[in-house]
């Protein structure tokens, strides 16, 4: 079924909101691009760049739903926690309310100190900060690492997204053994008495 007009300059809105994302000189170049697309055009690109969730559904409410992939490392029954796909820093997370909210929780205080600890004890960065955002009025916190280089945000591959991943998620892993050591001991031999 085709976009409405609406629907069209809805989807536009949210692309242009995207570009912080971009370097600077070609933020112009992309924003004239986007203005003079057509309804059609709209369309074909939403479908090319498998962007479904601009169809007017919240990319978040997307990602809850398991209808968007991203790169999850903690959830509990009333948040996840992604990695940003346009990280700031290593470890650059985002803390999503599984409902749409205008208003992060103080509940969710719990999981963001998690992983905050996480990356912390991980990574060992200065400092982590903790923003509170909302994008396509859904209310979230970013959890950032702060290393002190820190200039601009990247677009993360697929293979650093999923490498980070898997890191974070291997510190949270501790094994113990299955059953306790045995502590071996040796009999101390009994030497006769010392005469003078």
């Amino acid at each position: 079924m085709p976009i409405t007009t609406e629907e069209a300059s809805k989807i536009k809105e949210q692309l242009l909101t995207q570009l912080d994302n971009f370097p600077e000189e070609k933020r112009s170049q992309i924003t004239e691009q986007i203005n003079s697309m057509t309804g059609e055009q709209v369309e074909a690109f939403v479908k090319q760049n498998n962007l479904t969730h601009l169809g007017g559904q919240c990319i978040f409410c997307s990602i809850v739903a398991n209808k968007t992939p991203s790169y999850k490392i903690a959830e509990d029954k009333n948040y996840i926690a992604i990695l940003e796909l346009n990280p700031l820093s290593k470890g650059h997370s985002l803390i999503i309310p599984k409902e749409h909210l205008e208003k992060v929780p103080e509940s969710a205080d719990a999981l963001t100190q998690e992983i905050a600890r996480k990356l912390k004890n991980k990574f060992n960065p200065e400092d982590v900060k903790i923003n509170e955002l909302k994008i396509m009025d859904h209310a979230l916190l970013e959890v950032v690492p702060i290393y002190g280089n820190e200039t601009e945000r990247h677009q993360a591959s697929e293979e650093e997204l999923k490498s980070l991943q898997e890191e974070i998620l291997k510190a949270q892993e501790i094994k113990m053994p299955e059953k306790p050591q045995e502590v071996k001991t040796e009999e101390i031999p009994i030497l006769p008495p010392r005469i003078p």
